[in-house]
């Protein structure tokens, strides 16, 4: 067996700055932009985007881009916590920038947030202001999801009606901050996050049973639990066509994973024991508005969440 190397020694070995992770599925409107923003940063040591078979052409699109960066072609749609996991893996840098695709990261917004994780040492994960393309704020610098927050999330219909109330307030918790001071929060967004890498190897990286939603809660409670912080800094901006991989609105291939990563979640930090009624209870209630939003869906009916809005959030437990 190999000898384990300590800790300290491995992080000084790591070369400074950060790995950029892009998992791509069907981004080829969107991943030129994308990778011509992070190019000229020079906190940036490393840029792989790993690819879930896209048909598009967005592989191809990647490897003549900038020789730079690096593709790896998964094979098939393994999902973007298996994949980013395998970006991950391909560098070595002290820090990993996970990044969405359908993202134009801001000038200065790497440094930025490279400066503030070298600086607080209790930094799990450090997150840009997410923003979408008129500027508005995306509010996903949130609360732990609680059932509540199915009624009061970032688009239900109760936050667009009554705004102010205290339910969405408390959820929505980067609402308040409309000030450049960073601030800590339970969870963001992982279309933009920062985590350093000695991180990762105490907690461990993205849990693959998670398809699409909800690896990035998750996450940051695992990363929390380990007596880390997530802090969002809002001098770093980051422009998120939010959906841009996958289309607006609600589809089968979207409904699913949502819902079945939802239950994920709920289990493994709210009701992990077999027998907890709240494990059942919210299988039912998941499960039944997964099958309303697939027969709607079937049916061509009006869906939920058809565009994003800057003041509203999804149902139990939220994305």
């Amino acid at each position: 067996m190999a000898a384990r190397i300590p800790a300290d020694d491995l992080e000084q070995r790591r070369t400074t700055g950060i790995d950029v992770v892009i998992c791509t599925y069907r981004s080829s409107a969107h991943i030129q932009a994308c990778l011509d923003s992070v190019r000229g940063s020079a906190s940036v040591r490393t840029t792989t985007v790993v690819d879930n078979a896209s048909d598009d052409g967005t592989a191809d699109l990647v490897a003549g881009h900038d020789a730079s960066v690096r593709v790896v072609q998964m094979g098939s749609n393994t999902g973007f916590a298996r994949a980013v996991n395998r970006g991950i893996g391909c560098g070595s840098a002290r820090h990993v920038f996970v990044l969405n695709p359908d993202t134009v990261v801001g000038e200065g917004a790497l440094e930025t947030l490279l400066e503030f994780a070298e600086r607080q040492s209790d930094a799990g994960v450090v997150a840009p202001r997410l923003l979408y393309g008129d500027g508005r704020d995306q509010l996903t610098a949130r609360a732990f999801p609680t059932p509540a927050a199915g009624l009061f999330g970032r688009r239900s219909p109760l936050t667009r009606l009554l705004p102010n109330n205290r339910w969405s307030a408390r959820y929505l918790a980067g609402r308040r901050r409309t000030g450049d001071e960073p601030f800590a929060v339970d969870w963001v967004s992982g279309a933009a996050m920062l985590v350093p890498r000695r991180v990762i190897d105490e907690v461990g990286a993205l849990d693959e049973g998670f398809f699409l939603f909800w690896e990035d809660a998750d996450w940051c409670h695992r990363i929390k639990d380990a007596g880390y912080a997530v802090w969002c800094v809002p001098t770093a901006r980051v422009v998120h066509h939010e959906g841009g991989s996958r289309g607006f609105g609600w589809t089968p291939a979207t409904i699913r994973p949502f819902h079945r990563g939802a239950y994920r979640y709920w289990c493994k930090h709210h009701a992990p024991q077999l027998w907890n009624p709240l494990r059942w209870t919210a299988g039912i209630l998941l499960a039944a508005r997964a099958a309303l939003l697939l027969v709607r869906s079937k049916l061509g009916g009006p869906l939920l969440d058809r565009r994003p809005e800057p003041a509203s959030g999804g149902s139990f437990p939220p994305s």
